[in-house]
């Protein structure tokens, strides 16, 4: 304690009014003595004022609760008068200090009665003994009515370490239970080397082991309590370090955590402050951060010493929260979601070291981890989360409502080519399907890991062609299936078989063709959904050219269109539910859209002349066709509803074929030109927003069709290698030009043609 602190006040004749109203706390030192019976000590009382400093020119008044145990004189001198505890009292104007002043030896000899009280063996109104002087005969008892029939002590059992006292009370009770009318009583210890009592029912701890005190009513009424004295270690209940604002004002507690976590009277401690400027302490352990800085609070008693850490940071002004409190939070039962805050100072810099309160409405319905930041869903209905920070206006209220959430999962089909990883995530979802958040808690399983396996965190992999259900579980046994459908990456149409049949390749094994499906008449023009889980493709085997769909895998194959006239060349929108081709059903060929689900087509062309080839935008918001309404075949866009029709090619001295739509949005097509006498073709690719063309192709092959991957990396070109012969070639596109073609391997008399990529 610094010697500011420890300022004896004394009596300096100026007038105590003088200064008094000053005075914001007296503390008094030390605030727990013990002496011996006849010993004298010295307590010095010190005044601060609000802003902790030390008052000197205040007139202090000591007083005594038990002048039969220890006296006070002016200067603060405490004399042992009886064993006993006595409370003695510093006051200050309005304000007062304490300290606990335990005597041991012989009890107070027995006090000298007053001139005109009864002498001797005199008893009181009632036949009760007369209190010793400075014992309360009726002290803490509850006020009631009528004859005791029992006697208690409260509280049952006491637990104290050695050296420490403690005030127990009696309980006169009626038959019933009630409180009875206070009967004067006498303590006795059954121990009085483990622990004393005097006559107010003080428990002096003496040493370790179990003691029993004793009260009895005046009328035969007897309990007792047994004393438990043990040396354990004391804490600080509080959390440490203890971090605080400047100005805040806090209170720290002592506790024995093996005896209950039972509190130790602040009069049986000292706290000092080794650092005053950064914080200061009351002797009771009342806390006034100062300023910025770190120190530390030290406090001993009991024949014990502990350390507080104390961190004051700046003043917080303001809060940043994540999510915003803005809105209702959805929250699934069982699901969490997780909450970030930051305490932020006036210059708007981070405060790190702001301490926040997290408290959660009801927490039935939901529970918070202030370590993790994550809140829990446990029951269905609305709660709120608030957050505290550390000064006045300082909250943030989230508004929470806890549901039954579904699961969700980022894709419900998918095609994967052999040999890859792709990352499916799972969302909790609520009734109407819209996504709450990432799913957590969720585990993953594989119905055929020999053809598509999973990781724990939902990650695919491929390794041999099939079909394989990847299920989620979720909290609360909430599950979620997505399907995997594992196919070549190059599809393609081969007569190897003597009549054209789907075939697949990976591109690092082109001449290792695999049968997609077994087609009783000619089967083309494959096209892969934009999924990869499905594929379109024309077939005669109903009697003429009609487009059916089948899973990935060559499965589940169903027809879709049914006219009198052959439908070609599908390709699917964007969202992969439905599809575009062209139709001779009204006898020029024309556009049309038709949902995989439905046997209704829409036509999109109405113009007397031929429109084919449609493709749709990764968008889904345009459709490229070929058209010969200006009398070449000339690429033309329009809306996906047939509006707006207009070309983007146009011009005697070529022809546009294939238009074909990348994943970034350009357009490849096939264009037919002459070039020195000779027609040639070369595959480009058109910015639709510049107007900017770039070649994808050479010109040194006979293009006749081609496809290009989603990502614009790779050409299949059909090439016709002689009249009526074609063949199917794999190119690169390469950033400095195209790479060299390789030929898909044939025998015989194969022909190759309708290549498709899977996305």
């Amino acid at each position: 304690m610094t010697a500011r602190r420890i300022c004896l006040l004394t009596v300096l004749g100026l007038p105590g009014g003088a200064t008094a109203q000053n005075i914001a706390e007296v503390q008094v030192a030390p605030p727990s003595v013990t002496i011996k019976v006849g010993e004298r000590s010295g307590l010095l009382a010190t005044a601060f004022d609000r802003a902790g400093n030390v008052v000197p020119t205040v007139r202090v008044i000591w007083s005594s609760n038990n002048v039969a145990v220890a006296k006070v004189d002016n200067s603060g001198t405490v004399t042992g008068v009886g064993g006993g505890v006595a409370i003695i009292e510093a006051r200050a104007g309005v304000r007062k200090g304490q300290a606990a002043v335990q005597v041991v030896g012989a009890p107070s000899p027995t006090p000298v009665p007053a001139t005109g009280a009864p002498a001797g063996g005199a008893t009181q109104a009632g036949g009760q003994s007369p209190a010793p002087s400075g014992v309360d005969p009726f002290a803490g008892q509850v006020v009631g009515s009528g004859p005791a029939a029992v006697l208690r002590i409260e509280p049952p059992t006491v637990y104290l370490l050695p050296s420490e006292n403690t005030r127990v009370t009696p309980r006169a009770l009626k038959e019933d239970g009630s409180a009875a009318a206070p009967v004067t009583v006498t303590w006795k210890s059954l121990r009085p080397d483990i622990a004393s009592v005097d006559q107010n029912g003080v428990i002096v701890a003496l040493a370790p082991g179990q003691g029993t005190v004793q009260v009895t009513s005046a009328g035969g009424l007897t309990a007792t309590a047994p004393v438990v004295v043990q040396q354990s270690d004391i804490a600080v209940q509080e959390p440490v370090p203890l971090v605080m604002s400047p100005g805040d004002v806090d209170t720290l507690h002592v506790m024995v955590p093996t005896q209950g976590a039972r509190l130790v009277s602040p009069l049986a401690l000292q706290w000092s402050a080794a650092d005053p400027a950064v914080a200061r302490v009351s002797l009771t352990g009342v806390v006034t951060a100062v300023a910025l800085g770190r120190t530390t609070l030290n406090v001993v008693g009991l024949l014990q010493a502990k350390t507080v850490d104390i961190v004051v940071h700046k003043t917080v002004e303001a809060l940043t929260v994540f999510p915003t409190s803005k809105s209702e939070l959805p929250l699934p039962i069982q699901g969490t979601a997780k909450f970030q805050v930051q305490a932020l100072a006036a210059d708007k810099t981070p405060v790190p070291e702001a301490p926040f309160r997290w408290t959660v409405g009801d927490t039935a319905l939901a529970s918070f981890d202030p370590a993790s930041g994550t809140l829990s869903g446990k029951r269905a209905g609305r709660t709120t989360l608030v957050v505290k920070g550390p000064g006045p206006g300082l909250i943030v209220t989230w508004q929470i409502r806890v549901i039954a959430a579904g699961l969700k999962l980022s894709a419900a089909r998918i095609g994967l080519p052999l040999n890859r990883r792709y990352p499916l995530r799972a969302s909790f979802a609520d009734e109407a399907g819209v996504v709450i958040g990432p799913a957590t808690g969720v585990t993953w399983a594989s119905d055929n890991p020999p053809v598509a396996a999973v990781t724990e965190d939902g990650t695919v992999s491929t390794a041999s062609y099939g079909h394989a259900h990847i299920t989620a579980t979720g909290p609360g046994g909430r599950r979620a299936v997505a399907e995997v459908f594992v196919q070549g990456e190059i599809v393609l149409a081969s007569s190897r078989t003597g009549r054209f049949q789907l075939y697949s390749a990976e591109r690092a094994n082109l001449a290792q063709l695999r049968k997609v499906m077994d087609d009783t008449a000619v089967a083309t023009e494959p096209a892969f959904s934009p999924d990869g889980s499905r594929i379109a493709f024309t077939s005669t085997r109903d009697g003429q050219a009609e487009i059916y769909v089948m899973d990935a895998d060559g499965t589940s194959a169903a027809r879709l269109t049914n006219s009198p006239g052959a439908d070609d060349d599908a390709s699917f929108t964007a969202d992969g539910q439905a599809v575009v081709f062209h139709s001779q059903r009204t006898g020029h060929r024309q556009v049309f859209l038709q949902p995989i689900t439905s046997s209704d087509a829409v036509q999109l062309t109405q113009e007397p002349a031929d429109n084919s080839q449609p493709t749709v935008s990764p968008d889904g918001e345009t459709i490229a066709f070929v058209s010969n309404r200006e009398g070449n075949n000339h690429i033309w866009l329009m809306s996906k509803d047939g509006s707006g029709q207009r070309p983007v090619t146009r011009g005697p001295q070529s022809k546009e074929a294939a238009p074909r739509f990348l994943r970034d949005g350009s357009l490849a097509y096939l264009v037919e030109q002459k070039q020195n006498g000779r027609t040639v073709t070369q595959v480009v690719k058109a910015d639709l927003g510049t107007g900017k063309v770039s070649p994808l192709s050479g010109v040194d092959l006979v293009v006749a069709d081609f496809t290009v991957s989603p990502a614009g990396d790779l050409l299949g070109l059909v090439v016709a290698v002689q009249k009526n012969v074609f063949r199917v070639y794999v190119q690169p596109v390469g950033s400095a030009g195209s790479g060299a073609p390789v030929p898909i391997p044939t025998t015989g008399a194969e022909q190759m043609v309708s290549p498709a990529f899977m996305p």
